[in-house]
């Protein structure tokens, strides 16, 4: 028994939806250089919930957020301070553009995002330093 042609469209309108889902839902990180890899779902999540700490998906690569709007921050030679307290992982490399050293307030709609797994990380330890919170796509959660 052979179906037609007509009579595949159910299934790859379903196959599409499922793919469009597994996308649009789940992140697989293999790098492992700012985030452990591994398997997340991908959530939205209100800017009002947002912690320090949170590991969020960006338009961009995936980033732990290290401050937000309010937060004393300092970018120092030997890494980002906040609160005084320096976040491991976050030197700048020599010979890289990076934020300039100095004592900051997170501003408004903003965030310091950096992966603190790998020193090689790309975040706010370089030349951009604030990252706008518009880019979160959601929180992810780490399933494998």
């Amino acid at each position: 028994m052979s179906l037609r042609p007509t009579e595949y469209i159910p299934l790859i309108v379903l196959i599409m939806l499922l793919q469009f889902w597994v996308q649009t839902s789940y992140m697989l990180n293999i790098s492992g250089s700012s985030t452990p890899a591994g398997l997340y779902r991908v959530h939205s999540i209100p800017r009002a919930d947002l912690r320090r700490g949170d590991i969020v998906a960006l338009r961009l690569p995936v980033k732990q957020i290290l401050a937000l709007p309010g937060d004393h921050v300092s970018f120092t030679p030997d890494g980002i301070r906040r609160d005084g307290t320096l976040i491991r992982n976050t030197a700048p490399e020599a010979g890289i553009p990076h934020c300039p050293f100095g004592e900051y307030v997170v501003p408004k709609y903003f965030f310091v995002g950096d992966g603190t797994l790998n020193p090689d990380s790309w975040g706010s330890r370089y030349s951009f330093c604030f990252i706008p919170q518009s880019l979160i796509e959601g929180e992810v959660i780490r399933i494998w």
